[in-house]
This record gives C-alpha cells, structure tokens and sequence, in this order.
C-alpha cells in the first residue's frame, strides 16, 4: 500500500518503516513539544473527559478510579484540533498509510489514580467505524510518562501477522482469527510525555493500571487511508470540527455534516452481462434501493456511532426476504433532510435466485438513461464508488454479530 507519493521530503528513514513493517509499531521520541502538550492539557481542562460514553464513565464519577474518555466532537476546540493535524504527526503517518490519512478517531484517555489495567488486545473491530478500516494505525501522545507508576503501554512485537490478511475471491478483504502472543512476549516501549507512538491496527498491546497519585493521560489518535475507509462508514464530525481545522488539513475528515444520517440503504449487485444493481418501487412509482431507518445500535457501549448495520439486516429481512453476511460502506448521500448511508453487497452464484417482489435490476446504462424515475438520484454515483478498484474494502458486521465472533463471517 506505499505507492503514495508524500508532499515534501519523508521523515522516516528507510530503517524506521522497515522497523514499522516488522514490528507493528514505531516511537519517535519527543515529536510534540512541552509548550504543544501544555496546550493540550489547558484545552483538556476546558472539556474534561466526561462525554459518557465509554466504560467508567456510565456509572462513577470522575476522577473516581477509572478511565474516562474525551471523544466525539471535542475537535472544535483549537486547543484540541491543532494535534489531529500536527506537523509532526501528519508527514509520518502518511508514510506508513501509503495514502492520504483521514482522522477516523480523535480520543483522549484518562486513567485517573486507582484506574485498572487493560488486558492484550488488538482493535481491529469489525463493527466499530474507528477500527474496521483495512489500513489505519494509531498515533499515541502521552501527555505524562507512562513508566511503573502510572502504567506502561506494553506492545508485542510483531504481533500484528498481516498475513492472515486475505480477499476470499472477494473485493472487500477477509482477516483470519488471531493469534495471541504469548505473556512474554510484551515489551514497554518506554513512553515519555511528548513522544509519539506510530502503532498498526493489528498489533497487540495491553496497559498497567494506574498506581499513581497522578492522571494517566493521552491522545490514542486514529488515522486510515483516504483509499480504505471503515467498512462500517466514517463517524460523522459535526461542521464546527471541519471549520476548526486549518484550509490546508480540512481533508482530515471523512465525512462531515450537521445534518444527521437518517437512513442506510443497500446497494445489491450482481454480476450478468453488465453489472446489475437491484432498486425497488415506492409508494410514488419512483426507483429507490432497500433500506429504511437507520438506527444506531447499543449492543456494545462505544463513542463513534456510525454503525448502522443492523438496521439495514432488519429492513432487507422485511423487503427483500434475505440476509447479507456482512456488507461494507459505500458512501453518505443526501436524502430528505438528513442523510444516508449506503452499503454494498456483491451477490455470488451460490444462492437460490428467486425473484423479489416489487423490485427490478437495472443496469447503470439504464439507470443514467432513466434518471428521472430515480427517487434521489445518488444511485449512479454510488455504484461507481462501489466498483472503483483502488478502494481498499473491509466488512462490516453488526454489534451483535461481533459479540459472539467477528470472524465467523
């Protein structure tokens, strides 16, 4: 994935992204300066890490012992926004994506005194917008020293076994099960206040809890390629994140909106002469592909909503009386007064080919013939995103999906 060619002159040698490919992760000491963290820290007093919305936070009361997280659209702060952007963390993380990053994540923990420890791990998440693209890393800034005291952040190397990485015959990628490095493989990294952990989204790491009298606080940014997006679809910033970003860095955002996404659709094709989309009838006469309400799904407790897999299972069951093993993002377009999400689905020839009631399939000719039968109109445009072959595709599962086992399907 590093054919990109970055702007300006590389900041990692040869060696470093050689040690990143073997390793799954790489340190660059001292990247954020003392005035930068301090920065963060005066922008962190302002928006404490209370948004609710993960773990501790659901049932103490901060800074009871816990970890508390600062998410979703904290970004509009300046004092904030400024690191997703860094000049020290932009020009390394797009050399290690081999693409242009999109900021799928920008997160600050908070392990305060007492808060416990985090058992190995890896966060490829199949059902999380933050970690269901199939090319993302982690850029971590401590804000304090994670040493004995507060809690290291112990990694595996090599850990992250890229190889069970596979298309299946398929367009979007298939990811093997894992396997869980051993107690002694974990090593500390030794993090210090202001460095700057590059990790691959694969690695295997795990946290000391915190015995400390201080907070345990850090940024656990998220970037992906431009050309992989999360298999479940970007979280959506709301318009004051994109204005608090510099002209030049806007791109950083997947997606933004104040509007919200209001349905999800589905974009079901299938291979014949040329490739074929299925759009049912509505009420008025007028073409529109399946799908309904989109609603976001608690099954798993987590900030970056966006998933909304499960709502389109429920209104394909209804229309179409099928099942979709997993289906992977496509695009946002707008609808009514919000917005909707689309997914795709190839359909093999391994199925029963019964007919589905009060719908057609249409080829994108006839579909660009017919526009004005078209309900919204994005049809055309989504169909060619979902057959561009330089997009890198995961698939998405639901919450509930996951919760038993994120590679059953």
């Amino acid at each position: 994935m590093r054919n990109y060619k970055c702007q300006g002159e590389p900041m990692l040698s040869k060696n470093q992204i050689s040690d990143y490919e073997r390793d799954g992760f790489l340190v660059l000491r001292q990247q954020i300066s003392e005035a930068d963290i301090q920065r963060l820290e005066r922008g962190l007093e302002r928006n404490p890490p209370l948004d609710g919305t993960l773990y501790d936070a659901t049932r103490l009361t901060y800074p009871e012992p816990g970890r508390y997280t600062l998410a979703n659209n904290c970004l509009k702060d300046p004092d904030l926004s400024f690191l997703a952007e860094h000049k020290s963390i932009i020009p390394p993380v797009t050399e290690l994506l081999g693409g242009e990053p999109r900021l799928t994540a920008f997160v600050i923990y908070d392990r305060t005194p007492g808060g416990s420890s985090i058992p190995g791990h890896n966060d490829y998440k199949r059902w999380r917008p933050v970690g269901s693209s199939m090319n993302w890393l982690f850029a971590i800034t401590p804000f304090t020293d994670f040493d004995s005291k507060t809690g290291p952040l112990f990694v595996a190397p090599g850990s992250h076994q890229l190889q069970r990485i596979t298309n299946n015959h398929e367009r979007p990628l298939a990811v093997a099960p894992p396997v869980a490095p051993s107690p002694s493989a974990y090593i500390d990294p030794i993090l210090k206040r202001g460095d700057l952990l590059l990790m691959n989204m694969h690695l295997w790491h795990k946290a000391s809890g915190n015995s400390s009298q201080t907070h345990r606080v850090g940024a656990f940014n998220k970037y992906c390629s431009s050309d992989a997006p999360p298999a479940t679809g970007y979280f959506l910033y709301d318009d004051d994140v994109h204005d608090a970003l510099s002209l030049e860095k806007k791109s950083l955002l997947g997606v933004h909106s104040n509007k919200q996404i209001k349905t999800t659709r589905l974009l079901l094709t299938r291979k014949r002469q040329d490739t074929e989309i299925l759009l049912c009838n509505d009420r008025h006469h007028q073409l529109i592909l399946p799908g309904g309400e989109a609603i976001p799904e608690t099954a798993i407790a987590d900030w970056d909503q966006g998933n909304f897999v499960a709502s389109l299972h429920a209104a394909i069951r209804s229309q179409l009386k099928i099942e979709v093993p997993w289906v992977s993002y496509i695009g946002d377009f707008a609808e009514a007064e919000g917005l909707c999400r689309v997914y795709g689905y190839d359909l093999n020839q391994l199925g029963f080919p019964v007919e589905y009631d009060n719908a057609v399939w249409k080829t994108i000719r006839e579909i660009e013939a017919e526009s004005s039968i078209l309900k919204w109109g994005y049809e055309p445009a989504a169909l060619n995103l979902w057959l561009d072959p330089s997009i890198t595709r995961g698939k998405a599962l639901t919450q509930a999906q996951c919760r038993i086992n994120q590679y059953a399907f």
